[in-house]
């Protein structure tokens, strides 16, 4: 397995890389130098692809990790003054997904999240007798499809994928396969590769 992805990234650095490839990566690394400034605590090579929004209350922490790269319209919601949320290394948040917290909110180191995702860990609007706010833990190397929902409470496996359009609602066991509405187990010992 390792050979295969040794090749695959010498196949990836062989790849001939135009004057305009160069001009976006630096953009982007520009647009991530100035974008630092609303963020609490950042690794190095944050790389921001567009305008981002972060929505802060006072004292909330947003912590990102190194080579991250956020893509045009994500947004960070932090709610409360003791919302935090934080960013693995080497992860991606494509365009237009949100997060949103009011306590705790973590998504482990290279992990894919696809488009008009949306991670939370509150119901928003509270309903009696229940918890308005749960923790929400995504662990490492874990793909999200695109129009997925993380509900407050969840926690997500190592190396979980979770199919386009599930609404996950539990806890996602770690290498497996899950979709629908609400998401359910689909497969088991699942592998994937960038």
């Amino acid at each position: 397995m390792k050979n295969v992805l040794e090749a695959r990234q010498a196949g990836v650095n062989r790849r001939k890389r135009s004057f305009r490839d160069y001009a976006k990566y630096g953009y982007r690394i520009l647009l991530g130098a100035l974008f630092r400034r609303k963020v609490d605590q950042c690794g190095k090579l944050l790389r921001v692809a567009g305008g981002v929004t972060v929505s802060k209350a006072k004292h909330a922490r947003l912590i990102i990790g190194d080579n991250v790269l956020l893509f045009k319209d994500t947004g960070f919601y932090l709610d409360s003054g003791e919302a935090v949320i934080e960013i693995g290394d080497h992860t991606f948040i494509n365009r237009r997904s949100e997060i949103i917290c009011k306590k705790h909110v973590k998504i482990g180191s290279h992990c894919a999240i696809s488009w008009d995702v949306a991670i939370m860990d509150t119901d928003i609007h509270r309903i009696e007798g229940s918890a308005d706010t749960k923790p929400t833990v995504i662990g490492d190397h874990v793909w999200i499809g695109n129009k997925a929902i993380i509900l407050k409470g969840v926690t997500i496996g190592e190396g979980a994928v979770v199919a386009a359009g599930s609404v996950v609602s539990k806890d996602v066991a770690p290498y497996t396969l899950v979709a629908g509405v609400p998401a359910k187990l689909v497969r088991e010992d699942v592998r994937w590769h960038v």
